[in-house]
């Protein structure tokens, strides 16, 4: 899922601010479901989630894909409108889209958690053959920058993301790769942080 949505209204900045629908948003940006799909996925009953996919759906923010008969009855499948959604400056401030973010980014953790739990215990064995190449990496940093040279770091990153990788989407799963190539999943989440210098225990 690729493009950008802008978001034009204050309806439609609430209608994606609540917590659930930004699961569910997240969830759609990725692959096309059915909402017992996306019930069985967050655990809510189905009558909760079709409350809330009728929401999205009536301010634009998803659509329906494609429609599916099983046991004489129509699933319609949903998708995101877009890969991403940011607001128009009229929007702007907004506390809504400060807490959308940042359970945004608290979900980008929590599936690259499912992530490594589910990995093979192959992803994680030592090698002892050359201590100089790695097979994963876990590392967190904290650095000072101008906002001007932290842009400018993003895009050289996408840029040897783009020399070095053959990228896929993430609900592709595709298999097709070399005999050389292993798949990697790699997650990236930076941000700007004033409370820097506070310790949390």
């Amino acid at each position: 899922m690729t493009g950008v949505y802008k978001i034009k209204t204050h309806e439609q900045l609430k209608a994606i601010a609540d917590p659930l629908r930004t699961k569910i948003l997240m969830n759609l940006v990725k692959n096309a479901y059915t909402g017992q799909q996306l019930a069985e996925i967050l655990s809510i009953t189905r009558n909760n989630i079709y409350f809330h996919l009728k929401e999205l759906e009536k301010h634009g923010i998803i659509h329906v894909v494609r429609k599916e008969e099983k046991n004489g009855i129509i699933q319609k499948y949903y998708r995101a409108v877009a890969g991403r959604f940011i607001p128009e400056d009229h929007l702007l401030p907004s506390l809504d889209l400060i807490e959308t973010s940042r359970q945004v980014f608290m979900e980008t953790l929590e599936v690259t958690r499912s992530k490594i739990e589910h990995a093979p215990a192959a992803s994680f064995a030592l090698d002892s053959t050359n201590v100089n190449r790695r097979k994963n990496i876990a590392s967190t940093y904290q650095f000072h920058a101008s906002e001007e040279n932290f842009h400018a770091f993003l895009e050289e990153f996408k840029q040897l993301m783009d020399k070095h990788f053959t990228m896929h989407p993430a609900e592709s799963n595709s298999d097709i790769q070399s005999e050389e190539e292993k798949s990697y999943y790699m997650s990236l989440v930076s941000f700007q942080d004033d409370n820097g210098n506070i310790n949390i225990q």
